[in-house]
């Protein structure tokens, strides 16, 4: 079963474009069959950094997001990123659909948890692929976090076991 994510409104990776016209609009789902994020993105010509290949620092911004979604499910709480790494395997073009999904490894440590994320085009082939460690925020922040989020009917709150 999938269940989709709030967005947070001002967000460059899943916003909402009469807040910002620049947002990549990015609704994320949780498959909890698969305990993973996905996501789908179609690059436009504003999204590239040169000849028709998707900009690195957007494809980066995606997996960054897909897998801060992931942590914040597996830790009951928003997280925010400590470190990211990113391998870039294939060029993603103009008009071409991608599949962004993202897991978290392990239990987690203490405030920490460590994801995993990867960016494949239409045909399967393996555009990206990136590891994280995320922060748990406290819950006081969290909880101002999640008061800016937009939720529509039926959309997952991380915080929703407090």
């Amino acid at each position: 079963m999938n269940q989709r994510f709030p967005a947070y409104p001002g967000c460059p990776v899943c916003g909402d474009p009469n807040v910002n016209p620049q947002t990549l609009a990015v609704r994320w789902e949780w498959d909890s069959d698969a305990s993973r994020v996905v996501g789908r993105f179609v690059p436009g010509p504003h999204h590239l950094g040169y000849e028709n290949r998707m900009h690195g620092g957007l494809l980066s911004a995606l997996l960054d997001e897909a897998m801060a979604w992931a942590s914040a499910v597996r830790m009951g709480s928003y997280c925010v990123t400590g470190e990211l790494q990113v391998r870039f395997k294939e060029p993603a073009t103009v008009g071409h659909p991608l599949e962004i999904s993202a897991r978290a490894e392990g239990e987690g440590w203490g405030p920490y948890v460590r994801s995993s994320g990867e960016v494949r085009a239409a045909d399967g082939t393996l555009v990206a692929v990136a590891t994280a460690t995320f922060a748990a925020m406290p819950r006081d922040e969290a909880r101002r976090l999640r008061a800016g989020l937009a939720f529509e009917p039926g959309d997952l709150d991380v915080l929703a076991a407090e």
